[in-house]
């Protein structure tokens, strides 16, 4: 599934693809603005996320959907800007799609080196499949107030699955981060970045007066959760990376 969203002044179109337990709706004030300023952009609806949440049953299963929306959308010049568990499964498709590949990519929060992995990882594998958690994400910005511990378990199963291809990136890469995001391991992602020829280095994203609490640092798509002047530094920076690579295709 995707949505569209008006139409483009410039050739470079931007796909957006949200992260785990996101409505497609949280996504809309980024997408406006970079619509705004001439981009044709449009949102990959990830796998569970539509009208099918079995799609996640197993991350092979997920990928697979994920493949199918992709077909979709990169048949013409295009950047991607990826969150979370977004920028995983585009990283994933990369691998197998060099092809199709867009542009440049922006990632924000990327889900490919989580805090505390190895202990997370045990504990999902002992809990049942079945059980319900609450979601701590804000409410506005859920798709579902329960998370299933498989869906989990897809996320996890694709991080090392991804680990596993040494994290090289195929394209040009700008990886936004808040230092203290709650979910994602930014030292490990730095010296990914600095071992690969196509990264652009990691922007860390400073909000100091952002309120602690489960999964705040982490959002990083949202002006809600910047202040106006750090929410335009972060989309000044966004678009600086873009057009210095849109200018070259």
């Amino acid at each position: 599934m995707t949505n569209s969203y008006s139409s483009s002044k410039k050739a470079l179109r931007l796909v957006f693809i949200h992260g785990l337990n996101n409505n497609p709706e949280c996504f809309l004030p980024i997408m406006d603005h970079f619509r705004a300023l001439g981009y044709e952009t449009e949102l990959v609806v990830l796998p569970g996320h539509g009208e099918v949440r079995e799609e996640t049953s197993s991350h092979k299963t997920a990928f697979s959907h994920f493949t199918s929306r992709m077909k979709l959308i990169s048949t013409a010049p295009y950047a991607v800007i990826a969150f979370s568990q977004g920028a995983l499964y585009l990283q994933l498709w990369l691998e197998k799609n060099p092809d199709n590949k867009p542009v440049s990519q922006v990632l924000l929060a990327p889900a490919l080196y989580l805090r505390r992995q190895k202990f997370l990882d045990k504990v999902l594998l002992k809990l049942p499949a079945w059980l319900t958690i609450k979601s701590f994400s804000p409410k506005p910005f859920r798709r579902y107030h329960t998370m299933k511990i498989w869906e989990y378990r897809t996320l996890f199963d694709g991080v090392k699955t991804y680990q596993k291809t040494k994290g090289k990136f195929r394209i040009p890469t700008k990886v936004f981060i808040d230092p203290m995001d709650e979910l994602v391991d930014s030292q490990t992602l730095e010296e990914c970045l600095a071992a690969s020829n196509l990264g652009h280095g990691v922007e860390l994203v400073r909000r100091p007066t952002l309120k602690r609490g489960p999964g705040q640092h982490h959002i990083i798509f949202h002006p809600d959760y910047f202040r106006p002047e750090e929410w335009e530094r972060f989309t000044g920076l966004v678009l600086d990376f873009l057009l210095r690579f849109e200018a070259t295709r």
